[in-house]
């Protein structure tokens, strides 16, 4: 969500300003068509593209009734922090909420992971995680652990608009969006049926304000609407610095775009009303990987200046339910005092420049 100017003006010219100004030194000018596909997306650590991201496996050698013995499956995140070091969580499943078996750092040795901490130690490489959970967890030895890593798609990835359905965008142009002055569109439309966040900036001649959030031309009030998207590595940045987007129903209810991957799932994080309601668990996936929103919006029904039925909504996050019939009790603002601002009639569609590079394609509707 937005932060305050001064740390979103400092965000903008490290993150964004600087490299689109040696970009368009490079190519000759702002606008050219060369510009391609954001930095964050091809300037990425090979250990990030290999060894990041989910595992599956099971406990080895357990002994017999013990609890690892009776739960033999075990998962991990592995999560970039920064260059060469990885967050390690350990759990039964995933997207559950529950609490660790264990977390720890891990540090890049060549193309291995190593971590060692609590009892615990084991490797990541291109083979899997192993690892061995030390004396007092499962047995007096220890017990060994093996996983295999795994991209954990979406059921609802590249699904296509049925008959009738609404297309906002399916790669070939812009045009059912515009921005949210009325300005055209400025993001980029790449060739790879994707468009990007051109975050905001000005021209070289300092008069035309490039980037900002995006909405529909379109109002829209109760629907269901599919969206994929997807953020980039971004080692260094934490919380709403990283992978941070929106994706607004009635121009102002919010459900979270955030690079959550490893994160608590809390009330400003992906797929959360934002500061509203947090989701029922964390399904976020990692960096690079495309993800799904599959959500039934029911707007708000007044009577005049007064409220009679507040919005609801159910929304699938990768496939996964985080919201059930949830209201929508207030908006979904940063600021306190503006969650009285409560929108009422159709409204467009928002999504959010939020200062990172995140990607969207795959945006239809229904009714």
């Amino acid at each position: 969500m937005r932060r305050d100017l001064k740390h979103r003006v400092c965000w903008i010219i490290l993150k964004t300003i600087l490299p689109i100004i040696a970009a368009c030194l490079a190519a000759g000018g702002i606008s050219s068509a060369a510009e391609g596909i954001s930095t964050d997306w091809t300037q990425v650590a090979a250990a990030d593209q290999s060894l990041m991201g989910d595992y599956q496996g099971e406990w080895i050698d357990p002994q017999k009734g013990d609890y690892f013995e009776i739960n033999k499956p075990l998962a991990a995140q592995v999560i970039n922090v920064r260059a060469g070091e990885y967050q390690l969580r350990f759990y039964q499943e995933h997207d559950m909420r529950a609490d660790p078996y264990f977390e720890g750092v891990g540090k890049l040795d060549g193309e291995v992971i190593r971590f060692e901490s609590n009892g615990w130690s084991g490797t990541v490489s291109a083979d899997g995680l192993i690892g061995k959970c030390g004396s007092g967890h499962g047995g007096a030895d220890g017990v060994r652990f093996q996983l295999k890593r795994v991209i954990r798609s979406s059921p609802t990835l590249g699904a296509r608009p049925p008959a009738g359905a609404v297309v906002l965008f399916d790669g070939k142009n812009l045009d059912a969006w515009q921005h949210a002055d009325g300005r055209p569109v400025t993001w980029r439309l790449l060739d790879q049926d994707r468009m990007e966040v051109r975050s905001f900036l000005w021209d070289e001649n300092q008069k035309n304000q490039i980037g900002g959030d995006i909405q529909t031309i379109q109002k829209f009030g109760n629907c269901k609407i599919h969206l994929e998207f997807r953020y980039p590595v971004e080692p260094g940045l934490t919380g709403q610095g990283r992978g941070n987007s929106g994706f607004f129903f009635q121009k102002d209810y919010e459900v979270q775009i955030l690079n959550s991957y490893g994160l608590q799932g809390n009330w400003n994080e992906c797929g959360a009303l934002y500061k509203t309601c947090p989701p029922k668990v964390n399904a976020a996936r990692p960096p690079m990987e495309w993800q799904t929103y599959d959500i039934e919006y029911t707007a708000s029904v007044w009577d005049g200046e007064k409220m009679i039925s507040v919005p609801r909504i159910e929304v699938r996050l990768n496939g996964v339910v985080i919201h059930h019939d949830q209201e929508i009790l207030h908006g979904t603002a940063h600021a306190f005092a503006s969650r009285e601002i409560l929108p009422k009639g159709d409204g467009p569609i928002r999504l959010q420049d939020h200062g990172n590079a995140i990607q969207f394609r795959n945006i239809w509707l229904t009714h």
